[in-house]
């Protein structure tokens, strides 16, 4: 199964004094099915300051692996209560990343459905803010 999608991705990051940053992103993107995930990709834009990347998300029942290629390079593992770890790559220079999920709920199936994460962010272990991330996805009907 391939089909082309509308992903949307709402974003809030909320720091150590309680001030929130939200992104809210609707783009084009691409679902594959695999036997026991899913897989979508979509390219990052302007507004979300990663412009020239491609990401990808393999989606697994308890299990989601973020996978950014291009200008901006960076893969994540969001499991609930798991520490994942890695590297940052950007134009500006790299950074360890790390995520603490609290929440990894996946609604996911052929017509399309969500991923709700909430997790803590860390850099160099230390904690920077929460954070959550509501990832829509919905076939895209093309009239013709």
């Amino acid at each position: 199964m391939k089909k082309d999608v509308l992903v949307s991705v709402l974003g809030t990051q909320t720091n150590d004094v309680g001030e929130k940053d939200t992104i809210h992103l609707i783009t084009e993107g691409k679902m594959f099915k695999k036997p026991t995930s899913y897989y979508i990709v979509y390219n990052e834009s302007e507004i979300s300051g990663m412009e020239g990347t491609t990401t990808t998300l393999k989606v697994e029942p308890h299990r989601v692996t973020l996978n950014r290629m291009g200008s901006s390079e960076f893969k994540q593992t969001f499991e609930e209560g798991v520490l994942h770890q890695g590297v940052y790559h950007t134009p500006f220079g790299s950074m360890h990343l790390g995520v603490i999920p609290s929440k990894v709920d996946v609604a996911l199936d052929d017509q399309g459905g969500s991923i709700n994460l909430i997790y803590e962010l860390q850099a160099d272990q230390r904690k920077l803010s929460d954070n959550s991330l509501l990832i829509t996805v919905k076939e895209e009907k093309r009239f013709q």
